[in-house]
């Protein structure tokens, strides 16, 4: 019974260790569509953030200060980047 119990402890601590691993690995995005490439070299670059959402945001408030689009960019290596028109 004692064995049983070790094999499953160390199985949960190996899953819970794969589960660490995957959760801080960078996501991998698709390549951009050549319209979403074309419209960002038309774009004037903003800022870096840290994640997609802060990155909307960001969007938003240009949008509101008279700014007609945004887009948020993944770089894997520095994080979104933020472009307007």
């Amino acid at each position: 019974m004692k064995s049983r119990t070790a094999r499953l402890a160390a199985t949960a601590g190996a899953v819970a260790l794969l589960g660490a691993l995957a959760a801080t690995a960078p996501a991998v995005a698709a390549p951009a569509p050549a319209s979403a490439t074309a419209q960002v070299a038309a774009s004037q670059f903003i800022d870096w953030y840290p994640n997609k959402e802060q990155c909307q945001s960001g969007g938003a408030y240009y949008l509101r200060h008279g700014y007609s689009s945004y887009i948020c960019q993944l770089d894997p290596m520095r994080g979104w980047a933020l472009y307007v028109s």
